[in-house]
Formats: C-alpha cells, structure tokens, sequence
C-alpha cells in the first residue's frame, strides 16, 4: 500500500503539524510492513530546486521554494503532484495548506477512485487567515465533498466548525501523539529551595500568546525558558528588555532533540497561552506532560484544553488574560501537594495519546 501524505513542512522543520505527519509515517511503517509513504512537502528553507530523500520507507519530496511571506510559502506550482498522485494508492492531505489546495482543486478527477482523507488540524475563523475565508471556504468544501475520510484531532475541533458539520458523516475524531523521545514518564517532586522553572516550547508567532506569558512573571520569583524562533522573537526580546526581566527569561533557537530534552527534564512547569484557534491542539503539551510537568493552557475552541484538561492536570485560564496566568502560576508554585497531583495526573492523561494508538488508527484508516 503506497500512501502519499501532502504537507506544507517536513522534518526538519520543527512545529506542530510537521511532528504530527512525522510521527504518523514513522509510526505507521513500525507496525506495517505492507505501507510504504511519500511525503510531499515545501523546503523550509528558501531553495530553488526540489529534494528528495529516502528513510527506511518514507520518500520525502521537498518542491522548490524560492519565496516565503509570514512564513508562508508562496509557491503556486506543485509540478511533481499529478504524478504523485497517479503512482500512490490513499492520498491524505493534511489542512490548511492554501496554496496546495488551489492545486489540488485541479486535480481531483485525477484522484479517481483512490481513497482521499484530509485531516482537518485548525480551523482558520480566528487565526490571521480569517480574512480569506469567503474565497477559500468554497474552495475547500469541494474538497470535503470528494473526501472519503475527514480527521478531526479533538472533539472540540468539530464542535467549533460550521463547515465541517456539514460533513459530520464522514469526520472521525483521531487524537495526535507525540514523539516518545522526549519522555521521561516520571512524575516531577516540588522543588525546594529554588525558583520554579518555567516552560514554553513553539514557534514564536502572534498566536501564541507568549507576549501575556512574559507580563505575567514581571513580578514573580520564577525563571522562565522561552524555545523557538519565528517572527515574533525580536518584538519578544524587546518586551523582555521594556520590563527589565532579562535575567528571568531565556530565548533557545534551534534547539537539538538532545537539548530539549534535556530542557523538558530540568523544568518544572509548561505554559502554552495560546491566543486563538490556531492553536489547535498543542502537542508540546504533550511532551510537557510525559515528563510530569503540570500544564497551563488557555480556554480555546479548540483540541488545547482536551489536551490538559482544567483542575486534573493543570490549569486552563481565558486567552490574552495576563492576570489570570499570573495566578494560575502563583496557585501552582506555592501548593505542593496540589503540584505533585497535578505532575501524577499528566502522566496518566498523556497515556491516552500514545503514538502506538494514532497509528493504528490511521493504519485501520487507510486499509478499510
């Protein structure tokens, strides 16, 4: 069975939904011998000749990418898709990725009879892509109408959808996973004599809310270790620098698997304050979460609070609330039973997530 998975990135591009298709195909080709994959995506970085490359069973074809804008790829040529298309058996297509699925949109009668799933990873409504909704949402159900299979990663995700409850037939709700590397599973002791290290992991964007998180410990005895990079980091920096806190806060780009690793083990508390739905799920909460970390997370309409659910595994405070992760980081720092209650429940939660169970699930997907 050759199965071709449509992307915007690829590893090793870091970020959400890079680490979703990767952890789909690697875990996939573990429990099948008969599923081969190709993972067509852009380059991330700016190239002018198209790539490709073979692991174990998984072909990556990276397109040329000579032109990018807020980290989006401008790139209206998908010239190696008709023949991708032709030569694989399930085709699944992971949105939103616009420019790919203008394209797409040419080539649906080349998809004949083969099976085609889109997993639906976000809803655009209240990200920075809201404005293009009125061309891009009749656009994107013609491609909703030819799917056999529409993914949902969280049951929240479908609720907070007027168009895919049109579809309602064809949605099934597959949770993400994460990739166990990052895990200790051993839950976290409160920390004595020391401040509290503080988390977040993702790229740095405007919808990450990372700008609520830094106002929020101006005043508070707590380290905080910012990982990532993207647009927002210099405007990031500079907020750091206005409030005077550059000794509680650290910024670590391009951190190597090894490195975030290291940082997951020596931290003590995640926070995702995530500002709208573009957050869609969140799987760094996860990564956070098997190694015991009790997790903030903010009050979406979206798969980030069914990740780490309000008063089990942590807390759940409303977007753009600087007061509120002020005393959610308070009520955690200072209760240490209620600590170690919530480091022992993340272990439990984050079990239901085990990439093992995603990939049987789109294995059985893709077979039936």
């Amino acid at each position: 069975m050759k199965i071709l998975q449509i992307v915007k990135y690829y590893d090793p591009c870091q970020g959400g939904m890079e680490s979703v298709v990767k952890n789909i195909v690697e875990g996939v080709v573990e429990i099948s011998d008969e599923s081969n994959f190709t993972v067509y995506s852009n380059n991330h970085l700016r190239n002018f000749s198209k790539e490709t490359k073979l692991f174990n069973r998984i072909v990556v074809v990276k397109e040329a990418t000579p032109f990018y804008l807020k980290s989006q790829p401008l790139n209206l040529r998908y010239p190696s898709l008709k023949k991708l298309i032709k030569d694989n058996d399930v085709i699944h297509h992971h949105y939103p990725f616009p420019t790919m699925e203008f394209t797409l949109l040419r080539y649906l009668k080349k998809i004949g009879n083969k099976k085609f799933i889109i997993t639906w990873h976000a809803n655009i409504r209240n990200s920075r892509w809201s404005w293009i909704e009125h061309i891009y949402n009749p656009m994107i159900e013609k491609l909703l109408e030819r799917a056999d299979a529409i993914i949902v990663t969280s049951p929240q995700l479908l609720e907070a959808s007027d168009i895919l409850k049109k579809y309602q037939h064809k949605v099934k709700v597959i949770p993400l996973s994460f990739d166990s590397k990052y895990s200790l599973y051993e839950s976290k002791k409160y920390p004595e004599n020391r401040c509290f290290q503080l988390l977040f992991v993702g790229k740095l964007r405007k919808y990450k809310g990372v700008e609520y998180l830094i106002k929020a410990i101006e005043t508070l005895d707590v380290k905080l270790t910012i990982v990532g990079n993207g647009e927002e980091q210099s405007n990031l920096e500079e907020l750091v620098n206005v409030l005077n806190i550059k000794d509680k806060v650290c910024f670590i780009t391009n951190a190597s698997d090894e490195k975030l690793t290291e940082i997951y083990s020596s931290s003590d508390l995640f926070i995702l304050p995530s500002i709208n739905e573009a957050e869609a799920f969140g799987v760094v909460q996860l990564e956070a979460m098997a190694n015991g970390l009790p997790v903030i997370n903010t009050n979406l309409d979206s798969g980030v609070p069914f990740v780490s659910l309000n008063n089990y595994s942590g807390i759940t405070v409303e977007p753009k609330n600087t007061a509120g992760l002020k005393l959610a980081i308070e009520k955690i720092i200072s209760d240490k039973p209620l600590y170690e209650h919530f480091s022992s429940n993340s272990l439990e939660r984050v079990k239901l997530f085990a990439r093992e169970k995603m990939s049987e699930a789109y294995l059985s997907l893709y077979k039936n």
